[in-house]
């Protein structure tokens, strides 16, 4: 029968319990989604060439475990300050205690079984269009992607059904602790906040110094790879610890100090906005924080991923000066040249004679030959020009005949002698397009439609497409990870601010209504709300950049120049961060106001 009336309360508040279903649901997927990497150790091992990735993916479990505890303690807390009136009431019509901790933890633990198989069949689903579309879009090639994987799910199980264990038994024992009349009036007590300069100071200068820590652990880290494994940990601890003391301390200073200023605290309802943030930032702090990190995570993986994306076209461009090579180009091959943006293009005539390949040096006066270079160590790639191959560019200009006569000796000569030559001649086509990544899919059906004119090319390579296939190989599997782990990780935390946010909205109703009441005009209270949840948008995503400039030191021996094109992924989450917070205040405005 409790069993019963259990599950029938969350039958008839189900359009109330619609906030709380989503979040943990998001949660639940969010969780499988980096499970299903970070738990295949196929997928890691072949896709990354990097030795510290599997530990690198251990400690983002970790946090994103500490993350989901967090979000599903905020859940569980917004599930029993929904019910406690009811649990009161039964508790005063006299059923018992023992009875209604039962009920109670029926009822969290059916929701959370209920949100986190819907959740992870979500995220199976999310997995697959997220990852497929990522490989098609980004022209990735990723080994062992698997979009259901039974470890992943299996792990999500486990752990948020142990989670949802602990909370169940969290509210049995919180609710038979609780006085009835408790119960029944907690929403009209006061509730006191302490004050202590003191404190906040000694939290302030704490949070700056494990902040410190942790930046100069990153960096000191990205210099010295064999410090990884130390280094990752401390910046851990010190960043989690050093953000949600730094919030706590310097956003309570802010407010204090803007309640003082009488200019802006009387002008309008600003006073009461500020009075709402410094009543909330105690219970805001650790949300906040989280956010703050996973801000963090999320922009710094797609930047990171973004920069495995450009070491591909360093990488390739150090290779290969000319974007399109052929010998002998027929109509066909002819035809599908004129597709391409071509900023330079270049015809060489060759003869083979003995163990040599003959070339008209005046070919190579009128068109320098471009080839290009990769600095080993820094990873940077240079294109340069010249008139004379059989110097600086000997190894380029090899590749650009076909297999069997790379190994043959180059010889320029004059128009004369080469005329002489008693050999059949043939002729080499180079092509140097505006942007090869633009013209990829037009390179891509030349290379190989060259590939089935001559068959020995498929093993052999040599151009351009067949050195970017072998890098993009090399690279896809990072810059895979780091994109979709960047994507997951913003879904994550624009849910979880959402989700606190819209938690507490029905406890200001009043509030609102009071002002509405003595006179204040519509237009007032939209603004005052606009302003709140501006603030409360924009502590983590402030402290979030903040991390990501710092913490991208950890990648400087692996990217060339992690910070470039940095404005594109900000720009990025800058419009889907906006787009959340104009969601959130109309959402929270449509349950406050009338």
């Amino acid at each position: 029968m409790l069993n019963k009336l259990a599950l029938s309360g969350i039958k008839h508040r189900l359009r109330d319990y619609s906030v709380l279903f989503s979040g943990l649901m998001i949660a639940s997927a969010i969780f499988y989604m980096f499970m299903s990497l970070a738990t295949n150790k196929s997928f890691l091992s072949a896709n990354s060439p990097a030795a510290a990735t599997a530990f690198i993916f251990g400690f983002g479990i970790v946090l994103l475990a500490i993350i989901t505890i967090v979000y599903v303690n905020y859940a569980n807390t917004f599930l029993l300050s929904m019910r406690q009136k009811e649990y009161g009431m039964f508790m005063m019509l006299g059923a018992k205690s023992s009875k209604i901790s039962r009920m109670i933890f029926v009822e969290t633990f059916a929701i959370g079984a209920i949100s986190t198989v819907i959740g992870s069949a979500i995220g199976i689903v999310a997995t697959g269009f997220v990852g497929h579309w990522l490989i098609g879009a980004l022209d990735m090639q990723v080994k062992h992607f698997n979009s259901f994987y039974l470890p992943a799910l299996i792990w999500t199980f486990v752990f948020f059904i142990i989670i949802f264990m602990f909370s169940a038994i969290r509210n049995s024992i919180s609710l038979r602790r609780s006085k009835v009349l408790t119960l029944l009036k907690r929403d009209s007590q006061p509730v006191k906040i302490k004050r202590n300069g003191a404190l906040k100071t000694v939290q302030a200068i704490m949070g700056l110094i494990l902040l410190a820590i942790g930046y100069v652990s990153m960096w000191y880290a990205g210099n010295n790879p064999v410090f990884i494994y130390l280094g990752i940990p401390i910046a851990l601890v010190t960043i989690v610890a050093g953000t949600y003391l730094t919030i706590n301390s310097f956003v309570t200073a802010v407010i204090v100090m803007l309640k003082r200023n009488t200019k802006y605290s009387q002008k309008g309802l600003n006073n009461f906005t500020l009075s709402q943030l410094s009543f909330r930032i105690n219970d805001y702090t650790k949300i906040l924080s989280m956010v703050s990190m996973m801000f963090a995570l999320a922009l710094g993986a797609i930047t990171v991923g973004l920069g495995f994306n450009n070491q591909i076209d360093n990488v390739v461009n150090g290779q290969n000066y000319y974007d399109v090579q052929l010998t002998n180009p027929d109509a066909a091959q002819q035809k599908r040249l004129k597709s391409l943006s071509i900023k330079e293009k270049n015809t060489y005539d060759y003869k083979v004679s003995g163990k040599k390949v003959y070339y008209r040096a005046s070919e190579f006066k009128k068109q320098p030959f471009g080839y290009s270079s990769i600095d080993t160590k820094t990873m940077k790639s240079s294109l340069h020009k010249t008139t004379d191959p059989t110097k600086n560019g000997g190894y380029e200009i090899m590749n650009t005949r076909l297999p069997q006569l790379r190994m043959l000796e180059t010889v320029l000569v004059s128009d004369k002698d080469y005329d002489a030559i008693n050999a059949k001649e043939s002729t080499t086509v180079l092509v140097k397009t505006n942007s090869f990544k633009n013209n990829l899919s037009e390179i891509k059906s030349i290379s190989k439609a060259e590939n089935k004119r001559y068959p020995i090319l498929k093993n052999a390579g040599g151009d351009k497409y067949s050195a970017y296939t072998l890098i993009n190989g090399f690279f896809s599997g990072l810059e895979f990870m780091g994109f979709f782990l960047g994507i997951a990780f913003l879904a994550m935390l624009a849910s979880c601010l959402m989700f606190k946010i819209l938690s507490g909205a029905n406890g200001d109703v009043k509030r609102y209504n009071m002002l509405y009441k003595i006179g204040t005009q519509q237009k007032v209270l939209r603004a005052t709300i606009n302003k709140e949840i501006a603030v409360l948008f924009a502590v983590p995503a402030i402290l979030g950049v903040v991390h990501v400039l710092l913490g991208l030191q950890l990648f400087t021996k692996i990217l060339y120049k992690p910070y470039a094109n940095i404005e594109i992924p900000f720009l990025i989450f800058l419009v889907l961060y906006l787009g959340y917070y104009f969601l959130t205040r109309y959402l929270y405005k449509k349950i406050v106001l009338k």
